[in-house]
């Protein structure tokens, strides 16, 4: 594992969230025109975009605290220790890439509902990309020791979710997924819960 010099996360602090406050505000309103199924996978789905979207940040945050820390003065880390905040970062993008695996599993649900909106199939197209490769590094991230334990860790590669050595990706045994592919699932994720939080009824123009 070599620490970074760079942040090469993309930054999403721009992205409007938290979008809780939005849904509660629907929520005291009424839920009208939604499948009672839809409307709980819609209330899931709103609260796992917030999950993610924080746990990136707080991911990315990490890697720039390293970043700092290494440019500190020798004398002053001699005094009071090295912080490893990379050890952060791994605990944040473990737990985002986990979230997003379970966004992927909230869309199908809803896709399958009868009486759920149709969801953008643009979108959804966007996101399909590279969604076996965060089913792949999630089943990294939490079968890991299982991995070990048959022999297909990957010899020399980490065991647990560290920034790549060119720190344009999140590594875990043999798996690698580009931070800009998971920065670009996040935003469509984002946009598709904008997107639920403006239907009124179950069926959309332009929507499959």
């Amino acid at each position: 594992m070599t620490l970074p010099t760079e942040c090469r996360m993309p930054d999403l602090s721009g992205l409007d969230y938290p979008l809780i406050s939005r849904l509660v505000i629907q929520l005291l309103a009424g839920e009208r025109g939604l499948s009672p199924k839809t409307s709980l996978y819609r209330r899931n789905f709103i609260r796992l975009i917030d999950k993610a979207l924080r746990e990136y940040h707080e991911a990315r945050e990490a890697i720039l605290a390293e970043i700092a820390e290494a440019e500190r003065p020798p004398e002053e880390m001699s005094r009071d220790g090295r912080s490893i905040y990379i050890l952060v970062f791994t605990d944040h993008i473990e737990t985002c890439i986990s979230t997003v695996r379970r966004l992927y599993k909230l869309l199908e649900r809803i896709k399958a509902e009868k009486q759920s909106p149709g969801l953008p199939r643009e979108l959804r197209r966007q996101v399909e990309t590279i969604e076996q490769t965060v089913v792949d590094i999630r089943g990294a991230i939490e079968h890991i020791d299982e991995l070990i334990l048959k022999g297909e860790a990957g010899m020399g590669k980490p065991i647990m979710a560290v920034s790549s050595e060119t720190w344009d990706a999140v590594v875990i045994s043999n798996y690698e997924l580009k931070f800009e592919n998971l920065a670009m699932v996040l935003r469509v994720m984002h946009e598709i819960a904008l997107y639920l939080l403006t239907i009124k009824k179950a069926g959309s123009p332009n929507s499959t």
